[in-house]
């Protein structure tokens, strides 16, 4: 009996410590199972920050290239009035002009927080418009015959304008409308076989000069990337009327002849634009 349970004790004690050390080694096999798993996630590399894009803004310093179209008329009012008064003819010639323009633009825009925009700009374009005409006039002063045969041409050889943008942006997309002060040079060139009081005469005059007016316009721009963008627009430039011949002749009849030079601009550009004084790009974390 005391052996039998002596035996007993000894068996239960001995199961005891198996069933304690296997369930010690499956606890330590879950503890460092867990133990590598925070390890390995611990190991792992963070995802990188998203950088931080502002959205586009039209602010900014920007230069750019241009090319395009241009033409209209030039016109040649012309009058002759008798020495002292009394009798005269007038009358205007026109040609109609056309040719390339192309050159460069420079400016700053300030996009406000309600979409408007306002901007200022200065270009300056080679010009190759021109044109050529032939006039013929006839009549009587003072009881005189009178007649004029002329030829008349005139070109364009550059246009500036410093002019104001007024816009609205729809994100990447612009409209505006521009206007301000329009400069250029015109070559013109007249000359004329004239005859009255019975005698004949020709003349000619020719000047290159430089001649100062007013621009008006509009366009549309579009952002291609953040800092590059392309335009279409249209310019109307006036640069006014100057005298390209005055001359008396027999002391008979003065003779002017008037040069007004306007033209229409379609041109397509690209700027380039720069982010010099906005705020730096931060990364969001």
């Amino acid at each position: 009996m005391n052996g039998d349970g002596y035996g007993l004790r000894y068996s239960i004690n001995y199961h005891g410590k198996i069933e304690m050390i296997r369930r010690l080694s499956l606890s330590g096999v879950v503890m460092a199972t867990l133990s590598c798993s925070a390890a390995l996630a611990a190991d792992l590399a963070s995802p990188p920050p998203v950088p931080y894009v502002p959205a586009f803004t039209w602010t900014g310093f920007y230069l750019g290239a241009n090319v395009g179209f241009g033409g209209d008329r030039f016109v040649y009012p012309f009058d002759a009035i008798a020495v002292g008064g009394g009798a005269a003819i007038a009358g205007s010639a026109s040609i109609n002009s056309s040719g390339v323009i192309g050159g460069g633009q420079v400016g700053y825009n300030w996009e406000f927080p309600n979409n408007f925009l306002l901007g200022f700009e200065t270009d300056f374009d080679g010009a190759a418009i021109r044109g050529k005409t032939t006039a013929n006039v006839a009549g009587e002063i003072g009881g005189l015959p009178f007649a004029v045969a002329a030829q008349l041409g005139s070109r364009i050889n550059y246009i500036g304008t410093v002019h104001a943008r007024v816009g609205y942006a729809w994100d990447r997309f612009l409209v505006y409308g521009t206007g301000g002060f329009a400069y250029g040079q015109v070559n013109s060139a007249a000359s004329a076989s004239i005859a009255a009081n019975g005698g004949a005469v020709v003349i000619s005059a020719s000047q290159n000069n430089g001649r100062t007016g007013w621009t008006a316009g509009g366009g549309f721009e579009y952002a291609i990337t953040n800092n590059l963008t392309v335009k279409t627009e249209y310019l109307y430039v006036d640069l006014g009327t100057n005298t390209l011949l005055n001359r008396n002749l027999f002391s008979v009849v003065a003779v002017n002849i008037h040069q007004k030079t306007t033209a229409n601009i379609v041109r397509a550009g690209l700027n380039y634009k720069f982010d010099w004084f906005l705020p730096p790009v931060v990364a969001k974390y």
